[in-house]
């Protein structure tokens, strides 16, 4: 299970999300549309939409019979921190806790070029090259790191 499914399994937060989304498109919301992007039947989406007038997160006017949604100030404000939320939570923890061990590894060896220094950083670049994640700022430290450990080792 990942992080995100962990920390924000509810569909509620989809639904506030396509929300902003559609508001940032320059587009309506409307409660039909939300239930066919977020996969949930409009029964269920028109409660959590009920739950967000109620709580001053959205609000609905009617246009004819067909009802339209925005946020409030306040639920953008929420959206725009439950998208930054899933961001956190889409990067690779481990990877990230992989790269600062490494770099202390580098940094231990302060630039050294003798043998016994060269036989602790050459496995860290191995070890860099082996590294597969999708998170973009651990491949880019991990480049650094690898551009880092070539200069000592071209010196």
């Amino acid at each position: 299970m990942s992080m995100e499914k962990l920390f924000l399994h509810e569909k509620a937060v989809d639904i506030i999300v396509n929300i902003y989304r559609a508001e940032e498109n320059g587009e309506n919301a409307y409660p039909l549309s939300i239930s066919k992007e977020v996969g949930s039947p409009y029964s269920y989406i028109s409660k959590v939409l009920g739950i967000f007038e109620e709580n001053a997160l959205i609000e609905s006017e009617f246009e004819g019979r067909i009802r339209k949604v925005r946020l409030t100030d306040d639920g953008r404000k929420v959206a725009e921190l439950l998208i930054e939320l899933r961001k956190v939570l889409r990067r690779d923890f481990v990877a990230r806790k992989k790269i600062k061990i490494l770099e202390s590894i580098v940094e231990g060896v302060n630039g050294d070029k003798s043998d016994s220094a060269l036989k602790i950083i050459l496995p860290v670049k191995a070890e860099l090259e082996r590294l597969e994640t999708e998170d973009e700022e651990v491949l880019e430290k991990a480049q650094e790191l690898k551009k880092e450990i070539e200069e000592i080792v071209d010196g």
